[in-house]
């Protein structure tokens, strides 16, 4: 795993700085930290969206989350354009999808959520940058008072240690429906076994393609053994073009 960081985000920094000073992220270089075989690297880039990402293993982004919506909040998500690229990457692009490690941070992140009064929740897939390794992003939310937040940079820094002791594989769906804040995913990522790699919100379903789909379920580490869909928060039309694109690639598809 490598950690990437940069100063000009504000969580990004604090973030790193709870990982330099709590657990025991040696300097090894100008611009490099490692912890075991962990390197932590301070990009210096101008945004977290324009970090280097030419590596060739799996990539953790520090990050903020930003929202009209004041208050605290901790996410994490696979970066990605399901359409346009509004906010970087290339659009119609999916990344390589780290579900099972994504997983193990969610489930980290949730217990220090927990512990210092912070809701968690995954994202759909939204942003850049597009890469050729497995990325995923942590954040702290929403607002300048909540990046500064110590707290709040100390329990993603824990989650993010917890989430490194963490090589178990789960077995891996694709989720289709919901909004911004995969509020049934989460709690399918909870509360059982599985792992979740793309998240596509009901938003993004009615442009999606046939060749879409199979991007999402292609880019992933992990196989995609089935597709699960929200009923409630998806409608009928959507429901069956995503039954149509399984079918055509043998996939089973599981209404929850």
């Amino acid at each position: 795993m490598i950690i990437l960081f940069t100063p000009s985000n504000t969580a990004s920094m604090r973030i790193a700085e709870m990982l330099i000073a709590n657990h025991g992220f040696v300097k090894t270089k100008e611009n490099e930290w490692r912890w075991g075989k962990t390197r932590m690297i301070d990009t210096k880039a101008p945004t977290v969206i324009d970090v280097p990402t030419d590596f060739n293993e799996p990539v953790l982004v520090l990050s903020t989350h930003k929202s009209r919506t004041p208050g605290k909040m901790l996410t994490a998500h696979i970066p990605g354009n399901w359409g346009e690229a509004g906010l970087g990457g290339e659009p119609r692009t999916l990344n390589i999808a780290p579900a099972s490690r994504l997983k193990a941070l969610v489930v980290a992140l949730k217990k220090e959520g927990d512990r210092i009064g912070w809701p968690v929740s995954l994202e759909a897939d939204h942003h850049g940058p597009t890469c050729d390794t497995p990325i995923m992003f942590v954040e702290i939310g929403n607002g300048e008072e909540q990046w500064q937040d110590r707290e709040a940079a100390e329990a993603v820094a824990n989650a993010v240690m917890a989430s490194l002791d963490n090589n178990e594989t789960y077995e891996t769906v694709l989720g289709f429906g919901g909004g911004h804040y995969s509020k049934g995913f989460t709690r399918l990522v909870l509360e059982t076994g599985f792992a979740v790699g793309h998240i596509a919100p009901k938003y993004a379903i009615d442009g999606m393609d046939e060749a879409m789909f199979r991007q999402a379920v292609e880019r992933n580490m992990e196989k995609v053994m089935k597709v699960v869909v929200l009923k409630d928060e998806t409608n009928a039309k959507q429901r069956q073009k995503i039954k149509e694109f399984a079918e055509k690639l043998g996939l089973p598809v599981e209404m929850i």
